[in-house]
């Protein structure tokens, strides 16, 4: 009777044990049990949750933004494509989610609110790196994520290898350029409106950083930049780095600088002097070490 009651209280205490709080975007926030049906906004969440271990437990992933053979069948890397964008509301619920992970803070617009969702008893998470007002930098927002997920979903010790080997990833970029000249690159994001671009706030430069090049509209105080073309012409870029996406393919964007009056006598346009990496590697995610890890050896053949 003794050894049965045992069981019974561990039982009823299993659900108490397994709630956990957690801090995210400097709040505070409570995961009432263990996530089982977890749903990824944005291609770079769904891809830090895989690297975790936690793709069986993948109710959905939405708003891919790379092409490429990750994408078979309505399905990512094994997991349910639920919405080529953002869900409805209506989708939302009707996935029956424990944990709602956002890449960026757009994931949780009106109708998917982490307020809402919580009144509705399911947590949620935001990438750190895009937090309002971001802390610190887009490496070591990359740590927390994996760090805080990582014991969310009890994968702790996965969390840390992942953490070290980022900082291999880095290291080994940090050697490739070792004596080098820093490059001035040119990040292009997209040309459909204009030349979308990253100012000295944005991710892409703490990435060329790590791979000792430099972003050349560096000094611009912000995180997206609409740069000239004038701009771009007077800085004249050693290398221009395009991010390759679904909605704005980097052969699009090669197409675009080699036809226009201006741009095409870029001495990078002439040259074929182009860097080319998937959207989705040049936000801070899983993949951010290897990013620059990859991105240091193109630079620094």
């Amino acid at each position: 009777m003794k050894g049965l009651a045992l069981l019974l209280g561990l039982l009823l205490a299993a659900p108490t044990l397994a709630a956990q709080d957690y801090r995210n975007c400097g709040q505070a926030w409570h995961l009432a049990r263990p996530a089982e049906r977890i749903l990824a906004l944005n291609q770079h969440a769904a891809d830090l949750l895989l690297a975790l271990g936690a793709g069986p437990r993948l109710a959905g992933v939405a708003y891919l933004d790379d092409p490429g053979p990750d994408l078979q069948g309505g399905r990512y890397r094994g997991v349910p494509v639920v919405s080529a964008r953002y869900p409805s509301a209506e989708l939302l619920y009707a996935l029956r989610p424990d944990l709602v992970v956002g890449g960026f803070a757009t994931a949780f617009d009106a109708g998917r609110g982490r307020a809402e969702l919580g009144a509705a008893g399911i947590a949620s998470y935001l990438l750190e790196a895009a937090c309002a007002p971001r802390t610190g930098d887009g490496f070591g927002n990359v740590r927390a994520d994996l760090l805080t997920l990582g014991r969310l979903l009890g994968a702790e010790a996965r969390a840390q290898r992942l953490i070290n080997a980022q900082q291999a990833d880095l290291r080994a970029a940090a050697a490739r350029a070792a004596g080098r000249a820093p490059l001035r690159v040119f990040y292009l994001d997209s040309s459909d409106a204009g030349l979308a671009s990253q100012g000295g706030r944005g991710f892409v430069s703490e990435l060329l950083r790590a791979t000792g090049a430099r972003n050349l509209f560096e000094a611009v105080a912000l995180r997206g930049y609409l740069a000239s073309p004038e701009a771009l012409l007077a800085g004249d870029p050693d290398v221009i780095l395009l991010a390759d996406a679904r909605w704005s393919p980097a052969a699009e964007k090669v197409r675009y600088l080699r036809a226009h009056p201006l741009l095409s006598r870029l001495r990078a346009v002439r040259e074929g002097r182009f860097v080319t990496l998937p959207f989705s590697q040049l936000v801070p995610g899983a993949q951010s070490g290897r990013a620059a890890r990859e991105l240091a050896a193109a630079l620094y053949p």
